[in-house]
């Protein structure tokens, strides 16, 4: 077993993952996948870089760098300033797809900001360059090995919940939450403490800053100018 369930630890994150299912009964098969990152002063003068290990396909791959940009947004940090390893444990088969991007951004913030992540929680999602929590797929293969493998609470994307179909003993074993944006994420994810505080009002005052600054900007692009009067 290469996750705990249970207390708490800075930049580790339990992922869910579905793989092919080798039986034609099922479509996937689910996976609890621990994430791990560490952030570190950047090691050259030229700025930092994002150094992911466990044999992650190109999607993947393109998911951490939009991460890493998320990051920099949200939080108010430069993470150019920083190296920032992100390691998926125990992928001997590989890491395809962006499903593990809440993942991979909760594990990041938590280490930047040493705010430790509760490990009975697990969660799948994309994310949006937005921070928007978009759906991903094999949803109910995913809940299903989260509850078998102990974890108490399971982060999925709120369009996802119509696609949960686990049977009624995974359901009693398992608080299924909802989240549609980062702040949720981590506001479900990381330990009450004063910096987690700090953390989440920061993220909202940003959210609201963005969002009133596209409103203007909507606004700005529906004025209509009068037309020239003729000399």
């Amino acid at each position: 077993k290469t996750f705990v369930t249970e207390g708490s630890a800075v930049g580790m994150v339990n992922g869910l993952a579905a793989l092919n299912a080798e039986s034609s009964m099922n479509e996937y098969s689910g996976i609890v996948l621990p994430i791990v990152a560490e952030v570190t002063p950047a090691h050259t003068k030229s700025g930092g870089d994002i150094i992911a290990t466990g044999k992650l396909g190109d999607i993947a791959k393109e998911a951490v760098l939009n991460v890493s940009a998320l990051i920099k947004k949200y939080t108010g940090d430069d993470i150019a300033n920083h190296d920032v390893h992100v390691q998926f444990i125990g992928t001997y088969e590989g890491v395809e797809g962006d499903s593990a991007s809440i993942s991979v951004a909760t594990a990041v913030i938590s280490a930047l900001e040493n705010v430790p992540v509760d490990q009975s929680v697990a969660m799948t999602g994309s994310l949006s360059v937005r921070g928007q929590v978009l759906p991903v797929g094999g949803v109910t293969a995913k809940l299903e090995a989260a509850a078998e493998m102990g974890i108490k609470k399971a982060i999925i994307p709120l369009a996802n919940m119509r696609d949960v179909l686990i049977e009624d003993r995974y359901r009693k074993r398992l608080e299924i939450i909802p989240v549609s944006n980062l702040r949720d994420v981590l506001e479900h994810a990381l330990v009450d403490c004063p910096k987690k505080e700090r953390l989440l009002k920061k993220l909202s005052e940003m959210a609201e800053a963005t969002l009133i600054s596209s409103s203007l900007k909507e606004k700005k692009g529906g004025i209509s100018l009068p037309s020239p009067t003729p000399n």
